[in-house]
């Protein structure tokens, strides 16, 4: 008896359809892997933009709070409370109580990196905090796209009317900051008047592969020191 054995042979055309299929579920594999690790990268940028963020204003609001005077603003002053480059900041030094309430120190802020707070990649954007006797600490050393600070005569603000022209509210909001040089004949012009202080930070919650950013975070917070403040004596 003769058995006959059927061979069937793999055709090329088989074999290059099998391998685009491999190569279609290489593509697609390694696409969501690139962009689940694009995706934790994100949001570990944004974590840690937060966390610099909440422990830098966690300390200031404390300092602000304390705070006897306002001893120097070193910041960008412009008429206009609205420009761009309004109260950029690049010195604070303010005078608080000392640990044992006794006597006072000095806590000074400061900034370093490119003028007007511009990015550059040759040049890092770091905000330091130092007390007096102290080694200078920094609080912000990444992702930091600009800081402003205000100094204010401790007025609480309402809120710009629904129907009310920006120039309008400008207006009624710029008597009440500090300004060395104010345009209004009521002014703040003296740093001993000085009894609260705006903060505004805004940092890159977000960057692409190649460094810039792609979104960005502002923070914004207004303090009225308990010292100098009447509402609370």
């Amino acid at each position: 008896m003769t058995i006959i054995k059927n061979r069937k042979a793999v055709t090329l055309v088989e074999v290059m359809i099998a391998m685009l299929l491999f190569a279609i579920v290489l593509a697609i594999g390694y696409a969501m892997i690139n962009r689940t690790f694009v995706s934790l990268e994100r949001q570990r940028q944004s974590l840690d933009t937060l966390h610099e963020a909440r422990d830098f204003l966690m300390i200031i609001e404390r300092d602000l709070r304390e705070m006897i005077k306002v001893e120097e603003l070193d910041t960008i002053y412009k008429e206009s409370l609205f420009d761009e480059q309004n109260a950029l900041m690049y010195k604070l030094v303010l005078l608080i109580p000392s640990k044992t309430g006794n006597s006072t120190r000095k806590v000074t802020y400061t900034y370093e990196g490119p003028e007007l707070h511009q990015d550059s990649s040759d040049m890092q954007k770091i905000v330091y905090r130092q007390v007096d006797g102290e080694t200078r600490k920094a609080l912000i050393t990444t992702q930091l796209n600009y800081l402003k600070v205000w100094g204010t005569d401790g007025t609480i603000f309402r809120n710009q009317e629904l129907d009310e022209s920006l120039d309008h509210y400008q207006r009624y909001l710029g008597p009440h900051y500090y300004h060395p040089s104010s345009p209004y004949p009521d002014g703040l012009k003296s740093l001993e008047k000085i009894k609260g202080v705006e903060v505004q930070l805004c940092m890159h919650e977000m960057l692409d592969s190649s460094k810039k950013p792609i979104k960005d975070r502002v923070f914004v917070t207004r303090i009225y020191s308990r010292v100098l403040n009447s509402k609370y004596e």
